[in-house]
């Protein structure tokens, strides 16, 4: 056990420094991996930042019911405890018509408002934080609170940010695709990187067969290899994106000033970083296994 640990840390301490001392050689598969990985990762958090962003808009979507003028204090009382009752709601609260007026004068800077009127326009209302987020349930929810007795409308005044959170989902599912996309010509980089590797070195693997070194033997120095542009190639693509957010932040914070709103671009945190790593590492050692058991089968001693 000990020699195959010694073994693997030799081909592994060998292949690092192979690289090091080839860093122009090594420096266009670098590149392109690294670009390859940093696309869907800016493209991640970007989405993940607006999501955050909306997420402090509204925390959950209201629906509010305004009753009509007419409604009495039984009406109000019969809608009170149907909300109380109904299963989809987690929580309602009372706007009572002077309340309401008097929060109009405070929010507008019109104290006295309501000394010219002689009847106070505005309606009793509950403000009802449903359970679901779900839009579909919402809307059906929304519906079904219109039609209790006495009341006008029921307004559902989230809607402008369920809109934003299907613009989120939509990005979560493009980078997706583009992660997977990206992934793949990973892998592809790195099988075509490993394949003129070993046809390069064709006649030392003949040799290396003719007395008897078994693949997995052969292999190995090929996918540490891998490994290690993986690795690096991580590195690279998280310095990529990490300038991409210091350069982005200003001018996103100067314009979200403009609209009173604190928006930035987040970076990476250290166990995002760290799966980031493996993943580029994993995608690359994969290519180099796809590519060294095709070819190393096709390399026999003559």
């Amino acid at each position: 056990m000990k020699h195959f640990l010694y073994l693997n840390w030799q081909s592994a301490r060998q292949a690092l420094v192979k690289i090091l001392r080839q860093p122009f050689g090594s420096l266009l598969t670098l590149l392109m991996l690294s670009i390859a990985l940093a696309l869907p990762l800016s493209l991640y958090l970007t989405v993940s930042s607006i999501q955050e962003w909306a997420g402090r808009l509204t925390a959950t979507p209201q629906i509010t019911l305004f009753m009509e003028q007419s409604a009495e204090e039984a009406d109000l009382a019969a809608v009170s405890s149907t909300l109380t009752k109904h299963p989809r709601i987690q929580s309602y609260s009372f706007v009572g018509k002077k309340q309401a007026l008097s929060d109009l004068e405070k929010r507008n800077g019109l104290p006295g408002l309501s000394d010219g009127l002689t009847d106070n326009p505005l309606p009793d209302a509950f403000v009802v934080t449903p359970k679901t987020l779900e839009p579909h349930e919402l809307e059906m929810l929304q519906k079904e609170l219109s039609g209790l007795p006495m009341v006008e409308t029921a307004q559902f005044d989230a809607r402008w940010a369920k809109r934003l959170y299907g613009m989120v989902e939509m990005g979560k599912q493009l980078t997706w695709f583009l992660g997977a996309a990206l992934g793949i010509a990973l892998v592809l980089v790195t099988h075509n990187a490993v394949r003129m590797q070993i046809l390069a070195r064709r006649d030392e693997i003949e040799v290396a067969k003719l007395i008897g070194a078994p693949d997995s033997f052969i292999r190995r120095p090929f996918m540490y290899h891998a490994m290690w542009q993986g690795l690096l190639a991580g590195l690279a693509a998280w310095g990529l994106t990490s300038w991409l957010v210091i350069t982005a932040n200003p001018a996103i914070h100067e314009f979200a000033q403009l609209y009173n709103e604190a928006v930035q671009l987040r970076g990476l945190s250290p166990v995002e970083l760290l799966v980031v790593l493996a993943i580029s590492a994993l995608l690359a050692m994969l290519g180099a296994r796809l590519a060294s058991d095709h070819h190393l089968r096709q390399i026999q001693p003559r």
